[in-house]
C-alpha cells in the first residue's frame, strides 16, 4: 500500500475537524471525525490520454485499488472527473456508494455500476452519506458539460465548497456566498471554461472562506493553470483568506 493510501486509511481527526488530501487535478479525499471517507473527482488512471490524447504530467498519488472510500463523487462526466478506468476498480469495494451529476448516469451504466449503488445529485438537492451532507451547487461549464455541478460538503459544522469546473458566475451562487464557507476548492486553470487564478481568488474572498486550496492545474499541458497567479491575487481580492498550496497526496487538517 502506498504511503498516501495508508495515511488516508489511518487518519483520525477530532470532532469539529476535517482532513483532506489533494489527489491532483480536481481530486480530493476527505476524512471526517467519524472516519467517513469521501472522494470527489479523483483522476487516478491515464484514461484521458487513452481517450483524448492528453498526457498526465502528475502521477496519481494513490492507486484506485488502494483507496477505500465510503462515497465517490463526480461533479460531471469529463474523464478527469469521472475516471472511467478507476471507477470500476473503486466499485469492487462493496460498501462504496457513488454520487454524480446527471450527465454521469450513462457512464455509471457503461462501466457497470448498478443503479442501486449510485445517486444522481442535482442542483439544490442534497444526499447524506453517514455524517456528511453533499449538496449540488450550480456551475457553468458551458456546452462542454451543461449539467456540471459544484458540491458543498457539510460535516461537523464545516462547509467545504468544491467549486467544480466552472466559469466565474457569482450570479449563480448567491446562497452560497451569503452563507459563506470554511474551505473553498476552486479550479484555477483558466481554460476550457474554468476560473483563472485571479477569478478564483476573487471568489474565495466573496465566499468569505477561511482557507482556499486551488486545484485543476499542472495535470495536462493543454489545461494551463498557474498557482503563482492565484497567490498574487489573494492579498488584493481575498485578504482574509488563507491560501494553501498542496502537493499531490498531501494532507491538510482544518479545525473549526
Amino acid at each position: 500500500m502506498s504511503h498516501v493510501a495508508q495515511t488516508i486509511a489511518t487518519t483520525r481527526v477530532e470532532r469539529g475537524s476535517l482532513a483532506l488530501f489533494w489527489l491532483a487535478q480536481a481530486g480530493f479525499a476527505f476524512v471526517t471525525s467519524s472516519g467517513t471517507v469521501i472522494v470527489i473527482d479523483a483522476y487516478l488512471s491515464d484514461c484521458v490520454e487513452r481517450l483524448h490524447g492528453f498526457k498526465r504530467l502528475m502521477p496519481a498519488p494513490v492507486e484506485a485499488d488502494e483507496l477505500a472510500a465510503d462515497c465517490v463523487v463526480s461533479t460531471h462526466c469529463h474523464a478527469d472527473h469521472f475516471d472511467v478506468d478507476a471507477i470500476p476498480v473503486l466499485a469492487r469495494r462493496a460498501g462504496t456508494r457513488f454520487v454524480g451529476a446527471p450527465d454521469c448516469v450513462a457512464l455509471y451504466e457503461q462501466v457497470g455500476v448498478p443503479s442501486e449503488r449510485y445517486t444522481v445529485l442535482r442542483k439544490g438537492a442534497s444526499v447524506t452519506v453517514r455524517d456528511v451532507t453533499l449538496t449540488g451547487i450550480a456551475a457553468d461549464h458551458g456546452d462542454l458539460a451543461p449539467e456540471a455541478l459544484g458540491v458543498l460538503l457539510t460535516v461537523d459544522g464545516i462547509r467545504v465548497w468544491h467549486v467544480g469546473d466552472t466559469a466565474y458566475r457569482p450570479d449563480l451562487w448567491g446562497d452560497v456566498l451569503a452563507a459563506g464557507v470554511d474551505i473553498i476548492l476552486p479550479p484555477i486553470n483558466g481554460a476550457f471554461g474554468n476560473l483563472n487564478g485571479e477569478q478564483a481568488a476573487r471568489l474565495a474572498g466573496e465566499a468569505r472562506a477561511h482557507v482556499a486550496i486551488p486545484c485543476h492545474f499542472w495535470m495536462f499541458p493543454e489545461h494551463n493553470g498557474n498557482p503563482a497567479e492565484f497567490l498574487r491575487a489573494c492579498p488584493a481580492y481575498a485578504p482574509n483568506v488563507k491560501p494553501v498550496l498542496l502537493t499531490p497526496g498531501e494532507r491538510f487538517v482544518y479545525a473549526r
